[in-house]
């Protein structure tokens, strides 16, 4: 599969979201805004949100769901820790205007630390992810994770109920829902690993158990999933995406030009191209797949 360069000059893109209009929302997580690059390839300031809006989902309402990790500081390129007007971590709410509303910060008194990824469950309510915000003193690398544990949470799109649904994970990122519903994917960066949880309601998950470890040299990013369960996972420093069988057997990696791969999720209309992040080269490409693309709001794809 060829790849085909859709924009570029992008300040460390992440969570990319189709639209119908042909459009894709784009996060900037350096320069703390979304961006709206048209079918011909033209873009344009969406918001302006500020932190490091990570990873975005298009909710039930038809509004973009942004998970904000508060802003990095950084070197040579890539984050090394928490920007000096860091100010804490937030979900937050985009209607089609560009107009934000912060939907949490916290969760049972405690500051949300750096959200990362989120997904939509068919109650309309999201699951998202918290890594504890990294502290370059204490050599955070993946593959050399530290002891303090970050989280997954539930919350409704209404801004009135958060909870936490699993913690002591090792910086947990992106996150998925397999095609039955019934289990939880989350990629573990620092562990170089994605795990399962099986959903025993709502909001409420069981054990979690070892899905899939990725080959040696590459840490998980983002992810998605198509609508016969493989798990493609976008693999950072190793310059491709990782795809999972629904067993969680390597099933395949599909390469890019650049080694920073952060996300990767479906769109087109077909919804069966895959719209990738290549942040260390600031773009979005694309890439066509063999399935469509999990679709939870059919309405809305």
């Amino acid at each position: 599969m060829s790849a085909t360069v859709v924009a570029t000059g992008l300040e460390f893109p992440e969570g990319p979201v189709w639209n119908k209009d042909g459009s894709v929302y784009v996060t900037e997580i350096r320069a703390g805004q979304i961006r709206r690059v048209a079918s011909d390839g033209k873009s344009s300031v969406f918001a302006r949100t500020g932190g490091g809006p990570n990873g975005a989902a298009i909710g039930p309402d038809g509004a973009l769901y942004v998970t904000n990790n508060g802003g990095f500081n950084w070197n040579n390129g890539m984050p090394i820790g928490p920007a000096l007007d860091y100010e804490g971590g937030r979900i937050e709410r985009i209607d089609k205007n560009g107009m934000i509303q912060r939907l949490y910060t916290s969760c049972d008194g405690q500051q949300l630390s750096a959200p990362n990824d989120l997904v939509f469950d068919t109650d309309e309510n999201f699951y998202f992810t918290d890594p504890i915000q990294r502290n370059p003193n204490l050599r955070e690398t993946p593959g050399n994770p530290t002891k303090r544990p970050g989280s997954v949470y539930y919350a409704s799109p209404d801004g009135k109920h958060i909870h936490r649904v699993a913690t002591n994970l090792q910086h947990p990122n992106g996150i998925g829902l397999t095609p039955d519903g019934k289990t939880l994917i989350v990629a573990q960066t620092f562990a170089g690993n994605v795990i399962a949880f099986p959903i025993l309601s709502p909001g409420r998950v069981g054990e979690q158990r070892l899905f899939g470890t990725l080959p040696t040299g590459s840490f998980p990013d983002s992810l998605c999933l198509d609508e016969a369960g493989y798990v493609l996972v976008a693999g950072i420093l190793s310059g491709g995406t990782i795809v999972f069988a629904p067993d969680g057997k390597l099933d395949r990696v599909i390469p890019s030009e650049d080694k920073i791969v952060t996300n990767v999720a479906f769109g087109g209309p077909a919804f069966t191209t895959l719209y990738i992040t290549e942040s260390g080269l600031g773009r979005l490409v694309t890439q066509e797949w063999v399935r469509r693309g999990l679709v939870l709001f059919p309405d809305r794809q």
